[in-house]
């Protein structure tokens, strides 16, 4: 039985304790980097906040938020270089790859399979389903713990549908049909757009629409981005713009304009459906609906999120920022983190009634992401270069949507300028 089911069904190692006992021996104090600053009030400081209460002798202290996953990585590589990062960093899962792959060799990174072997088995099985502690593994050793993933959703305006002379009650189920809907919203009135498509903060939308084409970006070494999959991914795109009206917005500016009532479909994270829900509040009717998928095989979606990784080289401050880890992805941190977003939780037994079961089984909409957990793939780039990588190719996709470039051309501008980048990473 899956991740997936498990949780749906409910709802309708020496090294590790040898510096366990500094933690009582003094106060700790954890700098914790995580990314999105309005994550912090939403999830980040209530789980620490509830830390705190139980553990007095740990301090939670947050930098200031990076402004995104790319940027805060940026941060903690440059922190790197003068021994001044985080103890713990919330890294995206596309990045950490690249992370290990740098401070390894430094020791300026923890490997966790000592402190999960410390614990016991039957621990890690009752927690974590192997299938969610594979988005913190590289190379087969665990790097981080997952605390946050997601799927990439539709979210829908339903009084704009229904103006539209859209069906609520059956949404869009493929591109042709979304494109046409949002052309027709897009129609209601100048101030109204009828979709939006976050090219801008990093490559998660992009990847997915690769992947639910049946395309990949890489096969081992080698970039298959040329594919039949990334060719529907780039002509599409270029619909958006062209029939649509679509304009270019970062996925800040989308959401602030899908809950101003002006946007009529919004394609985002799951981790957006207590934002929408808040800043709604009544005011028209919306609902959330599975990514569209445009082939029959080899289908997946890519896997947003980020999973919490040790920085620090103090016994003390590892000690106490596992046992930080540990109540944010324990059934406890992960409800305080899930109910302050949408993210899908990551220990298994946060579908238990006394946690979230009930919950979910009240909030369908909460429940989208989940069922497409079984399409979920995690990917991100070899070497160093992957956040360079996407600002080189977040500008082509932006002359290839707005028609500056041939879609065709474009993706050959996409594939050669990935290429030359992978071959000057290390």
């Amino acid at each position: 039985m899956n991740y997936l089911t498990k949780l749906l069904t409910k709802v309708g190692v020496i090294s590790a304790i040898a510096f366990l006992p500094t933690i009582a021996k003094a106060d700790v104090t954890l700098e914790i980097l995580h990314a999105y600053g309005s994550h912090g009030k939403r999830i980040h400081q209530p789980v620490a906040d509830a830390f705190m209460a139980k553990n007095p002798d740990i301090k939670i202290k947050f930098r200031a938020a990076a402004p995104n996953y790319d940027e805060g990585h940026l941060s903690v590589l440059r922190d790197a270089l003068t021994g001044n990062t985080p103890d713990i960093w919330y890294s995206g899962h596309h990045l950490l790859g690249q992370l290990v792959h740098t401070l390894k060799p430094r020791k300026q990174i923890t490997q966790l399979n000592s402190l999960l072997e410390a614990e016991g088995q039957d621990w890690i099985k009752s927690n974590y389903d192997p299938h969610v502690l594979e988005l913190g593994k590289i190379n087969g050793n665990q790097w981080g713990m997952p605390f946050n993933a997601s799927t990439p959703i539709v979210y829908y305006n339903l009084d704009l549908v229904k103006q539209a002379g859209g069906n609520a009650d059956n949404l869009p189920a493929n591109w042709d049909q979304i494109i046409d809907l949002a052309t027709k919203i897009n129609g209601l009135g100048s101030d109204i757009d009828g979709m939006t498509y976050n090219l801008q903060d990093d490559d998660w939308l992009f990847q997915a629409l690769v992947f639910s084409n049946g395309g990949r970006i890489m096969e081992g070494e080698k970039i298959v981005l040329d594919g039949e999959g990334g060719k529907k991914a780039v002509t599409i795109l270029r619909r958006m713009v062209k029939e649509t009206g679509m304009p270019l917005q970062n996925e800040e500016q989308g959401i602030q304009q899908f809950v101003a009532g002006k946007m009529g479909i919004f394609f985002g994270s799951t981790a957006e459906v207590r934002t929408m829900g808040d800043a709604v509040a009544g005011k028209f009717g919306w609902k959330t609906s599975k990514f569209p998928l445009g082939a029959d095989t080899n289908i997946a979606l890519p896997t947003g999120g980020n999973s919490a990784v040790i920085l620090t080289t103090d016994a003390a401050k590892k000690a106490a920022a596992w046992k930080f880890i540990k109540f944010a992805t324990s059934p406890e941190g992960q409800k305080i983190a899930v109910l302050g977003s949408g993210y899908m939780p990551t220990n298994l037994r946060t579908s238990q009634p006394e946690y979230l079961g009930n919950h979910y089984a009240q909030n369908p909409d909460w429940t989208t992401s989940m069922k497409q957990w079984p399409l979920a793939i995690s990917f991100g780039y070899p070497g160093t270069k992957a956040v360079k990588i996407w600002r080189e190719q977040s500008s082509i996709l932006a002359a290839i949507a707005e028609g500056e470039v041939e879609t065709d051309k474009g993706l050959k501008q996409l594939v050669e300028t990935t290429r030359q980048l992978l071959a000057g990473s290390n």
